[in-house]
């Protein structure tokens, strides 16, 4: 196996995470990690900075992996790319749409570099066998759909750097809501009809929304709604896809903190003469998984990408710049 070589920006969570991730795949190798906190160096045997352009500069490595605030992205990702590195960025591409144009344009000044997006609801399992479902056809051409995804909040929840617009653009839609945009967007192509209505519900004093509720309109009249809250006081996650010979029941989702229930897919073809069912309730098949690849996977394809001269199949700047338009639109309208 070919290996790559690779400094991580930002050993938070999402930092760990992608650590983790590329010790299991087994063709990275992770020559310096760097966070500003030096508590979150602690207790790595690569080398270790605080200052991001310094990690950089020093190490010449095939490519950069940026899990920092949202405000920081753009900037450590055109660095990157005018320094030559394949970057893969933690979601969302910036603050704003803005931010996503400006390292649209350092990308297409680069020399055929590679730039991917982390939105690993992609590669969960129970969307895997969704999107397969849907190309196949089998169930028709999905006409329409609805989510939910929710979140508890906590006693803190205010004070967390997410609602600090400086530092992240957005409040819950665009930290959370943004996964359940990207996989509406993955099924059912582009909106270019939005209407919205964002919200301080619960947490007024806040700079930020803690719900969104968007109506979603494709260009041939297919259409999607999506509640992104963060007073949903429990864990949710549902994604219902509406097929002209059946439907998609997406249900919990499989996460480190275990707290969305169990994941799984459901679905069925219409049964209006009551052949394989009673009316009205026709047979249900349904796929559970008790394991959670996804971070694997994304950093498999990622791998290929820059190892194997392959392709961005997810996360592409495409994808980036679409999503943070219709984003635009959720929060103007």
């Amino acid at each position: 196996m070919k290996r790559i070589s690779v400094v991580i920006i930002g050993m938070g969570r999402m930092g760990k995470t992608r650590y983790e991730a590329m010790k299991r795949h087994g063709g990275y190798d992770i020559i310096a990690v760097c966070d500003s906190n030096a508590a979150n160096l602690k207790g790595y045997d690569e080398k270790i900075y605080e200052d991001w352009q310094e990690c950089i500069d020093e190490n010449d490595a095939d490519a950069v992996i940026v899990c920092t605030y949202n405000v920081m992205i753009p900037e450590i990702v055109c660095y990157s790319l005018k320094k030559g590195h394949a970057v893969f960025s933690e979601k969302p591409p910036g603050r704003n749409l803005q931010d996503t144009l400006q390292m649209k344009n350092a990308l297409d000044q680069s020399d055929n570099l590679i730039l991917k997006f982390g939105f690993n609801h992609r590669y969960h399992n129970s969307v895997i066998e969704a999107k397969a479902l849907l190309d196949s056809k089998i169930l028709g051409d999905v006409v329409c759909a609805r989510g939910v995804y929710g979140k508890a909040g906590s006693l803190k929840f205010s004070d967390e750097w997410r609602n600090d617009t400086s530092l992240s653009g957005g409040g819950i839609m665009l930290d959370q809501g943004i996964h359940m945009l990207d996989l509406m967007y993955y099924f059912m192509g582009k909106f270019i009809s939005i209407q919205s209505s964002v919200d301080q519900l619960v947490w007024k004093d806040m700079p930020t929304e803690d719900s969104a509720f968007s109506i979603l309109r494709t260009e041939d009249g297919r259409v999607a709604s999506l509640h992104s809250s963060a007073i949903q006081w429990r864990h949710k996650f549902n994604l219902d896809l509406i097929c002209t010979e059946g439907f998609i029941s997406l249900n919990g989702l499989l996460t480190s903190s275990m707290s969305y229930g169990e994941e799984k897919v459901s679905y069925y073809r219409k049964d209006l003469e009551a052949k394989d069912g009673k009316l009205g309730k026709p047979v249900e098949h349904t796929m559970c998984f008790d394991t959670d690849e996804s971070w694997d996977y994304e950093m498999i394809e990622f791998y290929k990408a820059v190892a194997e001269n392959k392709s961005v199949e997810q996360g592409t700047i495409e994808d980036a710049v679409n999503l943070m338009e219709m984003l635009e639109r959720i929060y103007c309208c």
